[in-house]
């Protein structure tokens, strides 16, 4: 007798409706760009380059704003929020170019991502740290937590330009996980790595997807979006084109113009 499959409760997390966007003196690149994100889900983020896949997580990051539209969050509105708000509320990101604090050590860079930190409030910095003592050992004890998950304990003391291009890369998946975030936008998460890493990545994907996660990713490698995303997201000539999976996207009239 087969066991029951677990409900799983998908909620929207992020949604966007009817989002317009053009740069100063530039074509208008969205004029009404609609659709939601689930828990529980990964998705991929595709079409050709310069069709503004980089500038959609800008603008739900909030490093750009909309023209119209809007932007939600569990329901709630993040448009126009400052970058630092939008990821305090759960939106967290990766670049392309990673971004990582170069000056601070592997533990410094995850422990500076989480929540609450010290430098979260100008006011932190003039009290006692003993007053934040009790509140410090838990952030160290998840950090702990965070880099032995991410394969970085044995280089946790390390800067980010000793270790290689995919230790890096796995360090800026923690510092999104140690932010606590429930929305992770990852720009092309393993671009330029070796296929160890890729496994490892992609394991990590389905564990915070697990989690109730919602994870959308530009990513331009083919056969790792299709063992890790269960859903596609085609943006072509300023629409969005939702597809089950990659079969039925590569099939498509409007990925046959887009692609050639």
């Amino acid at each position: 007798m087969s066991m029951p499959l677990p409900h799983i409760d998908y909620k929207i997390t992020l949604q966007l409706a009817s989002v317009g966007f053009s740069f100063p003196g530039r074509r208008t690149l969205f004029t009404d760009i609609s659709f939601d994100l689930k828990s529980n889900r990964t998705y991929a983020l595709v079409g050709s380059n310069g069709v503004g896949k980089t500038t959609l997580f800008n603008l739900i990051s909030g490093f750009h704003t909309a023209r119209s539209g809007s932007i939600l969050l569990r329901g709630k509105s993040i448009s126009g929020l400052r970058p630092f708000k939008i990821n305090r509320a759960g939106v967290g990101r990766t670049f392309q170019d990673l971004r990582l604090i170069g000056r601070l050590s592997v533990r410094e860079n995850v422990l500076l991502a989480m929540p609450n930190n010290a430098t979260d409030h100008w006011v932190k910095g003039l009290l006692p740290q003993s007053l934040f003592r009790s509140a410090q050992r838990h952030m160290e004890s998840e950090a702990d937590k965070v880099i032995a998950d991410y394969c970085l304990w044995d280089i946790q003391d390390s800067f980010p330009r000793e270790i290689s291009f995919g230790q890096q890369k796995l360090l800026s998946l923690a510092c999104c996980v140690a932010n606590g975030a429930d929305v992770i936008l990852l720009d092309e998460p393993v671009a330029g790595i070796s296929a160890t890493y890729k496994d490892r990545i992609a394991s990590l994907l389905s564990r915070l997807k697990s989690k109730g996660k919602t994870i959308l990713m530009i990513e331009h490698d083919l056969d790792f979006v299709e063992r890790t995303a269960g859903e596609f997201l085609l943006l072509s000539d300023g629409n969005m084109h939702r597809f089950d999976n990659l079969k039925a996207l590569t099939e498509s009239d409007v990925a046959v113009r887009t692609y050639g």
